[in-house]
């Protein structure tokens, strides 16, 4: 079984990184196509958030990337 994790990156400045949370951790998903699910929802929430007037205007699709995650640790 694989067991591969994904992100959502968002462009951040020059750098790519997982800005995404879930209960004040990285949010991860399970496939591909869960963290793109993932992408779309967040998108079309943006897009009601303009036309609501909550929003200047939606990012684009290419403000954000799917990658496999992976483990960083940092030492001292």
């Amino acid at each position: 079984m694989d067991s591969q994790k994904w992100v959502v990156l968002t462009l951040t400045g020059n750098h790519w990184e997982n800005t995404w949370e879930l209960d004040c951790e990285p949010e991860t998903f399970d496939s591909y196509g869960d963290a793109d699910a993932a992408l779309a929802e967040h998108l079309r929430e943006c897009q009601w958030a303009v036309a609501a007037g909550h929003l200047d205007d939606t990012p684009t699709r290419d403000a954000f990337r799917i990658a496999p995650c992976v483990d960083t640790f940092l030492t001292a």
